[in-house]
């Protein structure tokens, strides 16, 4: 077997010692591009957090110290070392152990983990609760009707996902995530990499969906370009037939105040679906990370938030965050009773020669009316253009009014009639 280790590693093994032998400068050895980025990373400097050693401290040992790690999950070949957060923190020997896979490495791979629990073995409690602002599907008053998660698994939310193709998965699964965001255009799917439905291992979208597991970075280090390659409209337009539109939140984003300069720093998804604050040691007040990934003004706008909102707008802009979202809910509700009229007038239309024009309208009407409300923020990405497409649905809606009520009026039908005849006979005169 000897034939399958990697030629670097032939000495590493005769003369290491088992302690020694699945350090990372170890695996180093065959896997060096993915090393460099460990090296380069937070969990690699693991032991001076906060700037300083954290080897004397009992409650940061747990998670900075990696044979403390190890404990909490029952590994039993747990020797006592002083390391980093490194390789086998995360990824869990072969049942035949680490000899097995450097001699065989594709037949005996360490096991691969995608969920977010084992990132929440640490990242957790009150100095980083990102598990438990993530997992809002386990809160006991999460209601899969009505509310959206990271953590609301796909294949339970969405069934329907399973029968279909990996275009899906590429953004409904953290195994389709992946390999979809090694291109960071916002419409270049990868589905040559993207898993079927079939093969999918974690159907929530995890930590390791946005952040390179190595170098603990984003996969794209853009945020809006990470965000937009899901949320996005996938092309939708008012076409006059497409009346259904899913999450057009990079399209209402470009050309927003937060996107073209206009505010005085650029600002992403992150700076205000993110809003983060530190833990307080005076109170003891829980840290906030941001992995719920809500929009939360009365956060946002608060002088312990570490975004730097507060430094211009302060907390008097709450309530015009409000008041501006209050505002395009309104007219939101105007607009259903008014699509209901003008549902009943496409129908009275139905048989005339003005269907076909009306129904095109009817249809783009719904668009503008479906692209606000499926957007999600209430204008608050770009109010300009909420504003703007709710102006065209009422536009077109009262189009489709307007015509079925010329067409109700006395007469009409016979003035329609008496233009026929008249551009028969003239047909006919012309033929002569």
């Amino acid at each position: 077997m000897l034939k399958y280790i990697c030629p670097a590693l032939v000495i590493l093994l005769i003369f290491s010692s088992t302690a020694e032998a699945w350090q990372p400068e170890t695996c180093k050895s065959c896997h060096i591009e993915i090393y460099e980025k460990w090296n380069a990373s937070a969990h690699a400097e693991s032991l001076k957090a906060a700037g300083g050693s954290v080897l004397n401290i009992e409650e940061c040992t747990e998670c900075h110290l990696e044979s403390s790690i190890k404990e909490t999950w029952g590994r039993e070949d747990i020797e006592t070392t002083i390391e980093p957060i490194t390789c086998e923190v995360c990824h869990n020997p072969p049942a035949e152990g680490y000899n097995a896979h450097i001699n065989e490495p594709s037949y005996y791979a360490p096991e691969v983990n995608l969920s977010a629990e084992i990132c929440g073995n640490c990242h957790r409690d009150e100095h980083h609760p990102m598990i438990e602002e993530w997992d809002e599907f386990s809160n006991p008053d999460f209601n899969i009707t009505s509310m959206e998660s990271h953590s609301e698994p796909t294949d339970i939310a969405e069934p329907y996902i399973l029968d279909r193709d990996n275009s899906c998965v590429s953004c409904k699964a953290t195994d389709g995530a992946i390999p979809n965001l090694e291109d960071p255009d916002i419409f270049g799917l990868n589905l040559d990499e993207v898993p079927e439905p079939s093969e999918v291992s974690e159907w929530r979208i995890t930590c390791v969906a946005c952040h390179e597991p190595h170098s603990t970075g984003y996969w794209i280090e853009d945020d809006v370009l990470l965000c937009g390659n899901c949320h996005n409209s996938e092309h939708a337009v008012p076409d006059g037939q497409t009346t259904r539109v899913l999450h057009p939140q990079w399209e209402m984003y470009n050309g927003s105040i937060y996107d073209t300069g206009i505010h005085p720093v650029g600002i992403g998804c992150s700076d205000c679906h993110m809003v983060t604050q530190e833990y307080n040691d005076t109170t003891e007040e829980s840290a906030i990370t941001g992995h719920t990934f809500d929009f939360k003004p009365e956060i946002l706008f608060s002088p312990n938030a570490t975004n730097g909102c507060y430094d211009c707008h302060q907390e008097v802009f709450i309530p015009v965050v409000k008041a501006k979202q209050e505002l395009i809910v309104r007219r939101i509700n105007d607009l259903e009773t008014i699509r209901i009229n003008a549902s009943e007038s496409l129908e009275e239309l139905n048989g005339t020669h003005t269907y076909d024009a009306a129904l095109a309208d009817y249809n783009n009407a719904v668009f503008y009316l479906e692209a606000v409300k499926a957007d999600g923020s209430h204008g608050i990405h770009n109010m300009e253009r909420a504003s703007e497409y709710l102006d065209n649905s009422k536009e077109l809606f009262d189009s489709v009014i307007e015509r079925q009520a010329t067409m109700s009026e006395p007469g009409f039908e016979l003035i329609l009639a008496v233009i026929g005849l008249l551009a028969a006979l003239w047909t006919m005169k012309k033929r002569k």
